[in-house]
């Protein structure tokens, strides 16, 4: 069941008000509401009113849709520190839906909640915001083409590589000359995202850890050499 939790190390935690004195923090969580969800909660769904911006405070959020066929297809992840639910504010539309929904992943996944009104006041408060706003949409829509892309022009193997060395970049910390990252996705997760049945992933994965390009831990990888593996 969802709950509201109100502290300072929520707004600590958010990649967007780094910089911000102790002071601005403290005023910023006035404005903003900290939820608790369990393991697959919903937080918003498909024609809900788009009328706040979203941050990840700790655990990880998927942003999906479901297809006419029943599949999911996952759009993005958003983990600690970042945002979501942004484009309706972007927009200047405020009574417009929701497309897709947001579904928590792991447990006690924490969300901080600001109201896109309250937010536009923090932009104006704060004009470099909107720049730190614009970068990070930018980057999420720019992914989110290239992935299109590459679901229309190239192969599985291509696919799964691409979104490999994404993550490595999201999430990737060296261990000597290799690259570990802690993903904590399921196969089935990886497959949703990259637009191949679970079984190809499975198979997939498992090639590149025979020709010695990755080794598999439970939701971890470890890139052997980012620059041979293709």
């Amino acid at each position: 069941m969802t709950t509201e939790l109100t502290k300072i190390w929520h707004i600590d935690s958010i990649n967007l008000f780094q910089g911000l004195s102790y002071e601005e923090k403290l005023r910023i969580e006035k404005l903003t509401v900290t939820r608790s969800f369990e393991k697959n909660e919903h937080i918003y769904f498909p024609n809900d009113p788009s009328t706040d911006i979203y941050f990840v405070a700790s655990g990880r959020v998927k942003i999906a849709k479901t297809a006419n066929n029943g599949k999911e297809n996952i759009r993005s992840i958003v983990y600690e520190g970042e945002m979501f639910g942004e484009i309706g504010m972007v927009a200047g539309d405020s009574v417009s839906k929701r497309r897709d929904y947001a579904q928590s992943m792991e447990d006690e996944t924490l969300v901080c909640v600001i109201s896109y009104d309250n937010m536009r006041i923090l932009i104006q408060q704060h004009p470099f915001l909107n720049e730190k706003v614009t970068q990070q949409i930018t980057k999420r829509l720019t992914r989110t083409e290239k992935r299109l892309e590459s679901i229309m022009f190239k192969d599985a193997r291509s696919r799964l590589v691409e979104f490999i060395k994404e993550l490595a970049k999201d999430l990737g910390k060296p261990v000597g000359h290799e690259i570990l990252v802690k993903h904590k996705l399921t196969h089935q997760e990886i497959a949703n995202i990259t637009a191949i049945s679970r079984q190809k992933v499975t198979t997939l994965l498992n090639e590149l850890k025979q020709e010695n390009l990755i080794y598999l831990e439970r939701k971890s990888i470890l890139i052997r050499n980012m620059d041979a593996l293709k």
